[in-house]
C-alpha cells in the first residue's frame, strides 16, 4: 500500500511539474525571442559558431553559451554580444555585436564607431579585418523605436546592419556571456 501510494505522489508531482513548465514556457518570462523549451523555461541556449562573422571575438567551431534572461530586468548594452532571428529569415539565429539602441545616432569614419557622436571603445576588432571602404565608414543612421542596430567584429567579412538594416528588439534570444569550448584553449572564457 506504500509503494503504491508513493507512486501517486511522484506521479502527481511530475505532472505538477510538467503542467507549471508548459505554462512557463506559454508566459515566456524572459520575453525572450527562442522558441525552445531551455531557452525560456531554462534561461540558456547553446549554439555553435558557423562564420568568421565574429572574428576575433569568436571562431567558427566554437560552443557558446546565451542567457535568454539577461534582458529580462533591463535593457541590452552597447557593445553586447547578442544572438537574434534573422531579419531576412526568423528561422535562422544571428550573433552580432550591439552598436545602436532606439533613438542612437550610429555612423563609422576611419573604421571608428560613433554613438551620438562619442567613439565607443572597441578593444574586441583586429583592424587588419576592416580594410574595405564599408567597414571604414558608414553614413549616419539613426535607430528607429523598438529596433537595434548590430555589426559583426569581423567587418569586412560580416553580413550584419549595413546590409539587413536594424532588428526587432523583440527578435533578440539572449545575450552571448561564454565560449564553452573553444579554439586555442578559451574554454570557459567570457564574451567580451
Amino acid at each position: 500500500m506504500r509503494v503504491r501510494r508513493s507512486f501517486w505522489f511522484l506521479f502527481l508531482l511530475l505532472s505538477a511539474a510538467f503542467i507549471a513548465s508548459i505554462i512557463t514556457f506559454q508566459i515566456n518570462p524572459y520575453n525572450t525571442a527562442s522558441d525552445t523549451f531551455r531557452g525560456r523555461v531554462l534561461g540558456f541556449e547553446l549554439f555553435r559558431i558557423p562564420s568568421h562573422s565574429m572574428q576575433p571575438t569568436l571562431l567558427p567551431g566554437d560552443y557558446i553559451y546565451v542567457s535568454t534572461n539577461a534582458y529580462k530586468d533591463h535593457a541590452p548594452e552597447i557593445n553586447d554580444v547578442i544572438t537574434f532571428l534573422y531579419p531576412k529569415d526568423r528561422s535562422i539565429n544571428y550573433i552580432k555585436r550591439l552598436i545602436g539602441r532606439p533613438g542612437d545616432r550610429v555612423r563609422i569614419e576611419k573604421f571608428i564607431v560613433y554613438v551620438n557622436d562619442i567613439a565607443i571603445e572597441q578593444l574586441y576588432l583586429d583592424e587588419s579585418l576592416a580594410q574595405k571602404s564599408f567597414s571604414r565608414y558608414m553614413q549616419e543612421k539613426t535607430v528607429p523605436q523598438d529596433k537595434l542596430f548590430v555589426l559583426g567584429d569581423n567587418r569586412d567579412n560580416s553580413n550584419d546592419g549595413r546590409f539587413f538594416g536594424m532588428i526587432d528588439q523583440a527578435d533578440i534570444i539572449g545575450k552571448a556571456t561564454r565560449v564553452l569550448f573553444g579554439k586555442n584553449h578559451r574554454m570557459g572564457t567570457a564574451i567580451k
